[in-house]
C-alpha cells in the first residue's frame, strides 16, 4: 500500500513539475536558436553558448533567453534584431547589434517583458516597447549607430507602454536617452545618460517618477512636454551647455513636483514655458549661465527653499507671469544677496529682487543680446535688486533665506548647502561698528600727534 502511494507521488511530481518548469535547451548557433524559438515544446529557458548568432529572431512564447558572456545577436542591418511578441519574456546577458535604419535592437509587443544586463549597439532604437505594459528594463548599456551618416534613435522608447520600470541603465550617443510617450505610471530611476539630445523625454504622460538620474553633455538633460503629475526628484544635470539648452526644460506641464535636483554648469538650470501649478523646492542651481528662467504663460507655480549659487543670472521671468516665491514664510537662498539679519531669524531683512529688464527687452528685440553681460546691463540689474524705488522687477522674493536650505537625499544625507554666505547678526554688526570706530579714533589721534610733532 505504501509503495503504491510513494510511486503515485513520484509520478505526480514528475508530471506536474515538468509542466510547471518546462524544459531547458542550450543552443550554439543561429539555426539551433531559430529552431528553439519556433519549437512547440514548452521551453522555459534557452541558454545561448558563446558565439555570434546572425539573423533576426522572434519570441512567440514565454521564455527566459539567457546568454553566456560573449554572445552576440548580429542583425542584417534591416528590421528589428529581436522581436518579443509573447508575454512574460525575459532577455538577459546578450549583446545585440545591426538593426535597420529605423528599427530597434529589441522590439517589444508582448506584456511584462524583462530585459536586463544586455548591451545594445549599432542600432537605431535600443529597446522599443509599444502597445504593451508592465516592463522592467534594467542594467543595460545602450548606444545607437556609430556612423556619422546615420541618424540615431532613442535608447529606450516607451509608446503606450504604461506601468513600466526603467532603472540603472547606461545610455550614450543617442537622440533621446529615455523617451516616455503616452505611457502613464512609469518609473525612470538611477540611469546615466551622456551626449544625448534629451536625457529623459516625456510626452503626453501622467504620473511618471523620474528620480536619481544623471544627465550630462546633452542639449536638455530632461524635456518634459504636455505631461501632468510628473515627479522629478534627486537628479543631477551637469554640463548641458548647448545654446538654449537646459538641465530641465518643462513645457506645457502641470501639477508636477520638481524637488532636490542639482543643476550645475549648464547653459540654463531650469526653463519653464506654459507650465502651471508646479512646485519647485530644495533644488540647487550652481554655476549656470541662467539659474532658472520662467518663460511666458507660466503662472501659479510655487518656488521656494531652492539654493542659487554663482549663476550669471540667478532667476528671471517673463513680465506677465504671476508665481509664488515663498511658502509658509520661507523663500529661497541667493548667494549674491546680502545677509543682513538684525532679528537673528532665518530670513534676510530685505527682499530679493531679480527684475532683469534686459531679459524682457531681448525677447522683443533680439539684437540687444550683443550687450549681454555688459557692465551697463549688470549695473542696472544690481540697482533694481538693492534699491527700494519702484522698478519693473518680475521676481520678488519677500522672504529670502539667510542660509542655504537643507537638501535631503533618499540615502539619508542632509546637505546644508555647497557655499554659504556669512550671517551677520546684531552682535556681529555691533562688533564691526566698535572696531571701525576704534580704528578711526586711532587714525585721527595718530594724525594729530604727527601734526604736533
Amino acid at each position: 500500500m505504501y509503495k503504491k502511494i510513494g510511486l503515485f507521488l513520484v509520478l505526480f511530481l514528475v508530471v506536474f513539475t515538468g509542466k510547471a518548469y518546462g524544459e531547458e535547451r542550450t543552443v550554439t548557433n543561429s539555426e539551433e536558436l531559430q529552431e528553439a524559438l519556433a519549437s512547440n515544446e514548452e521551453l522555459t529557458v534557452i541558454q545561448l553558448k558563446r558565439g555570434e548568432y546572425a539573423g533576426t529572431f522572434t519570441i512567440n512564447h514565454p521564455v527566459h533567453l539567457i546568454g553566456e558572456e560573449g554572445v552576440v545577436l548580429l542583425g542584417p542591418e534591416s528590421g528589428n534584431v529581436l522581436t518579443i511578441e509573447a508575454d512574460d519574456v525575459t532577455v538577459e546577458g546578450l549583446q545585440i547589434e545591426g538593426s535597420g535604419s529605423q528599427n530597434a535592437g529589441i522590439y517589444v509587443k508582448g506584456n511584462r517583458a524583462s530585459i536586463h544586463q544586455t548591451i545594445l549597439k549599432n542600432v537605431f532604437h535600443g529597446i522599443y516597447a509599444k502597445d504593451s505594459y508592465g516592463h522592467r528594463i534594467e542594467n543595460n548599456v545602450i548606444t545607437s549607430f556609430n556612423e556619422d551618416h546615420k541618424h540615431n534613435g532613442f535608447g529606450i522608447y516607451l509608446v503606450k507602454a504604461p506601468n513600466s520600470i526603467v532603472n540603472h541603465n547606461f545610455i550614450y550617443d543617442t537622440q533621446d536617452g529615455i523617451y516616455v510617450s503616452y505611457s502613464n505610471y512609469c518609473e525612470v530611476r538611477s540611469n546615466q545618460m551622456i551626449r544625448t539630445r534629451y536625457g529623459v523625454h516625456t510626452m503626453d504622460s501622467k504620473t511618471v517618477l523620474i528620480a536619481q538620474n544623471e544627465v550630462r553633455e546633452s542639449v536638455n538633460g530632461m524635456m518634459i512636454m504636455q505631461s501632468n503629475e510628473i515627479s522629478i526628484i534627486e537628479n543631477v544635470f551637469y554640463l548641458n551647455t548647448k545654446i538654449d539648452g537646459a538641465g530641465i526644460f518643462i513645457f506645457d506641464t502641470f501639477d508636477s513636483k520638481i524637488s532636490s535636483n542639482i543643476m550645475k554648469a549648464n547653459f540654463k538650470g531650469i526653463v519653464i514655458e506654459n507650465a502651471k501649478r508646479n512646485t519647485f523646492e530644495f533644488n540647487t542651481f550652481l554655476g549656470n549661465n541662467v539659474g532658472m528662467e520662467l518663460g511666458s504663460t507660466s503662472d501659479d507655480n510655487t518656488i521656494y527653499l531652492n539654493n542659487f549659487y554663482h549663476n550669471t543670472r540667478q532667476i528671471i521671468s517673463d513680465k506677465d507671469n504671476k508665481n509664488l516665491f515663498s511658502r509658509d514664510n520661507y523663500g529661497n537662498y541667493f548667494d549674491d544677496h546680502g545677509s543682513l539679519n538684525l532679528n537673528n531669524d532665518d530670513l534676510v531683512d530685505f527682499a530679493y529682487k531679480s527684475g532683469d529688464v534686459f531679459y524682457n527687452m531681448t525677447s522683443e528685440e533680439p539684437y540687444l543680446n550683443i550687450f549681454y553681460q555688459s557692465p551697463a546691463v549688470e549695473l542696472w540689474n544690481k540697482i533694481e535688486q538693492y534699491t527700494p524705488m519702484p522698478t519693473q522687477s518680475f521676481v520678488i522674493d519677500e522672504v529670502p533665506l539667510v542660509k542655504p536650505a537643507p537638501v535631503h537625499w533618499s540615502k539619508g544625507e542632509t546637505k546644508t548647502g555647497i557655499l554659504e554666505n556669512p550671517t551677520f547678526d546684531v552682535i556681529q554688526i555691533l562688533c564691526f561698528l566698535i572696531i571701525l570706530a576704534g580704528s578711526l579714533f586711532i587714525l585721527i589721534k595718530l594724525g594729530r600727534e604727527r601734526r604736533e610733532v
